[in-house]
């Protein structure tokens, strides 16, 4: 094998090695994925998501938080119908109720004026349950909390000699016996009904008591059972 006379000790056999072209430095190592100056993909080839782009994962408790709200917006609804429907709220002056239970804890139904359970009439509804029937009347009040309240101004629904009782545990004024009441402290006759736009206090007989409700101007003139 022949040896190049110009090759220096310990160059024998080996390559020269190749030299940057002149103002050129070594060949730097392509940078690694993700920093500045990667190598981009050839063409047609899909980028990876950035992490600004990525969709946050879904939370598990949102369709509880909308199932939650439907409901409550379902319960609150049927709370306003239940509300609006109320007999109460849908009363109206000139309609006949019948009021039971006590005078404390009193309950109210509408029912037709030729009923033989109605109690009482309604003389005017008031759109809040803090408004008054009038100082001098002698209207029983039927307040609905709900809202803005409501208060109905019920005149009792009574015909020339029926006997009436008063009773803290009956909210109708309940029908009794006259004969059976006489001398009663706690029951009286019905001795005469006036009605309509000239009915006055006056026109009751000289022993009764006159009781007078504006609306349906109504006077009951009540004596004592004898």
């Amino acid at each position: 094998m022949s040896t190049d006379p110009n090759a220096q000790p310990g160059q024998q056999g080996r390559p020269a090695p190749m030299m940057p072209p002149p103002g050129q430095g070594a060949p730097m190592p392509p940078p690694p994925a993700g920093q500045p100056g990667a190598a981009l993909p050839p063409p047609g080839a899909e980028l990876p998501p950035s992490s600004s782009s990525a969709q946050p994962p879904r939370k598990k408790g949102r369709k509880w938080l909308i199932g939650i709200v439907a409901v409550v917006v379902v319960l609150g609804g049927w709370g306003v119908y239940r509300y609006l429907s109320n007999d109460v709220v849908q009363a109206k002056a000139g309609d006949c109720a019948k009021v039971s239970g006590t005078k404390a804890k009193p309950s109210y139904d509408t029912v037709g004026c030729d009923s033989a359970d109605a109690t009482h009439v309604v003389g005017k509804t008031l759109p809040s349950n803090s408004d008054s029937c009038g100082a001098d009347a002698k209207y029983d009040e039927f307040t609905l909390s709900g809202g803005k309240g409501v208060k109905l101004c019920l005149m009792p629904k009574w015909a020339e000699g029926d006997c009436r009782k008063y009773d803290e545990a009956n909210a109708s004024y309940p029908k009794v016996d006259c004969a059976a009441s006489k001398g009663s402290n706690e029951a009286v006759k019905v001795l005469k009904v006036i009605s309509g736009p000239t009915a006055e206090e006056s026109q009751c007989p000289k022993e009764s008591g006159p009781v007078l409700f504006p609306e349906p101007k109504t006077v009951y003139c009540l004596g004592p059972i004898e």
